[in-house]
């Protein structure tokens, strides 16, 4: 290819692939079927609202962007917004309704004057106080009046995270809603195990929310971004190549994004169209360099001191089994320990993932059942110890699950 084309195709990755920001469009969406369904089932039903819940970088953000454009396509008015630790109830609605306008008619003045239509941000409708649910309500009231509104608040955790009163408020909120049927739906999207830890107060709302569990894609749905986005640059790419990246995802679309258009950019560097094995291969070793300084500053403080005994015990943490919410136990590590290269030290096991669990950075501690049982804190951590381990010769490709 010439230079125009191989620029054009670079383009056209770099449009396809999106590691570091939420997709914003349908068309560069994959999987999720399931889910936007249900969504879209929440929001035909009156006096029903939705928790969209799971741990993070498995596309919550995505989903919420993606089916408020669906949203907007169906005649829905849809607002949007990101809490962050600063917000409280009134502000963080106030940024939502912002966004939008309400339009209303003016009675003119005089015999025979016309009406006039004018319209003002919507934020207005909530008053100039504090934002109370009841004035939430008769806002989404008047705007649903003129058109079905749905509110989408993001990263919900991070909103009142001092005293987590204002999470209280939005349960009473949401009740109102339910209540009096108001011609709105609020989709609330946050990282959690369960709903409790969102809406402490979810007993008394538990009839008017869906809930809504994102867990980690399927190797099927990141294969189809995978191949989805070569296809939009003009590309190809092997099965085989697509079978690595599911593996090394570990179900994050975070991974599959980033090693793809890295391996996409390695075969054009070529000057290929077709993306092979052993540009897989090259896009771990940047992905290696490219990773966050959270989750590589996590892996360094996890290894100082111990060597190779303590990398083997993480990569056997990054290979275990594990339950549906991430969870495993000591006794699974022990199949991939014995797939791992090198000796161990005569160290129990168990005290290496105490240790790993007191950095607070690395690995969460939960007892159940009289059983300790672990998890990554930070689940990009765990594809980024399975890419250090290919990397160093720890372990094989055909090892990792």
């Amino acid at each position: 290819m010439d230079e125009a084309e191989l620029l054009d195709r670079m383009r056209l990755v770099a449009e396809a692939f999106r590691p570091a920001a939420p997709i914003d469009r349908r068309g560069l969406f994959s999987g999720r079927q399931d889910e936007i369904a249900e969504l879209y089932s929440v929001i035909a039903q009156p006096g029903q609202h939705a928790v969209i819940y799971g741990e993070r970088g498995v596309g919550k953000t995505s989903l919420a962007v993606v089916v408020a454009e669906l949203l907007r396509g169906s005649g829905i008015l849809v607002a949007r917004a990101t809490c962050d630790s600063s917000d409280s109830f009134s502000t963080v609605w106030r940024k939502a309704l912002s966004e939008l306008s309400f339009s209303h008619t003016k009675e003119a003045v005089g015999f025979g004057s016309a009406t006039s239509e004018s319209s003002t941000p919507a934020a207005g409708l909530l008053g100039s106080g504090d934002v109370t649910p009841h004035a939430v309500q008769r806002a989404l009231g008047s705007i649903g009046e003129q058109q079905p509104i749905a509110v989408i608040f993001d990263e919900f955790d991070r909103l009142g995270a001092a005293e987590g009163k204002d999470r209280a408020i939005f349960a009473d909120t949401i009740k109102t809603l339910s209540d009096r049927v108001a011609p709105a739906t609020i989709v609330i999207v946050g990282v959690a195990d369960d709903v409790g830890e969102l809406i402490r107060e979810h007993a008394s709302v538990e009839r008017a929310l869906v809930q809504i569990r994102m867990p980690r894609m399927s190797r099927e749905e990141l294969a189809e971004i995978a191949t989805k986005g070569v296809e939009s640059a003009r590309m190809r790419i092997a099965k085989t190549s697509v079978s690595r990246i599911t593996v090394l995802s570990q179900g994050l679309p975070h991974y599959t994004h980033l090693l793809t258009q890295l391996a996409a950019q390695a075969a054009l560097n070529e000057r290929r169209v077709d993306i092979a094995v052993r540009d897989v291969e090259a896009a771990v070793a940047r992905a290696i360099e490219r990773a966050q300084q959270s989750v590589t500053e996590a892996y360094y403080r996890a290894t100082a001191g111990d060597g190779d005994a303590r990398r083997r015990v993480l990569l056997a943490c990054a290979l275990a089994d594990e339950d549906d919410f991430g969870f495993f136990s000591a006794t699974d590590l022990d199949e991939p320990l014995e797939r791992l290269k090198g000796e161990r030290d005569e160290r129990p096991l168990e005290q290496d993932l105490l240790e790993l669990a007191k950095t607070k950075a690395v690995l969460q501690r939960r007892k159940e059942a009289g059983t300790e049982r672990y998890r990554f804190v930070n689940p990009l951590l765990q594809p980024y110890v399975v890419m250090r381990g290919l990397s160093e010769g720890l372990v094989k490709p055909r090892d990792v699950r």
